[in-house]
């Protein structure tokens, strides 16, 4: 009998979530807003990616999270300085560079700034 997806997804998210706690060197995840930010980080790979180790993050994933933050940050009750320290986070431990626009918080974004209204 397989499991539910439900239950498939759960067990995911706990897998991913214990790898990032285990790969927090800095013990960044202290910081409640972090913590959250990579809660969703976790519950978005396990409901939207096929994702199923942190090892498989890539760039793209990182981006399209991103993106989906800022589309749904008031739903999910999050700030600009939420957003930015839970990329930050996962860009150091996934060594994935932060040469993009996308990654860019600064006040000359326009791209971000236009999609946080």
């Amino acid at each position: 009998m397989s499991k539910r997806s439900s239950t498939i997804r759960k067990e995911n998210y706990e897998k991913l979530l214990l790898q990032f706690k285990e790969m927090d060197m800095a013990f960044q995840l202290s910081n409640v807003r972090v913590y959250k930010g990579v809660q969703h980080f976790c519950v978005y790979l396990a409901n939207y990616t096929s994702i199923t180790d942190v090892d498989q993050i890539d760039r793209d994933c990182v981006e399209q999270f991103l993106k989906y933050l800022v589309e749904n940050q008031k739903r999910l009750h999050v700030t600009l300085t939420d957003i930015k320290k839970t990329i930050v986070f996962i860009q150091e431990v996934t060594k994935i560079s932060s040469g993009d626009h996308l990654f860019d918080f600064s006040l000359s974004n326009v791209s971000l700034w236009s999609n946080l209204k």
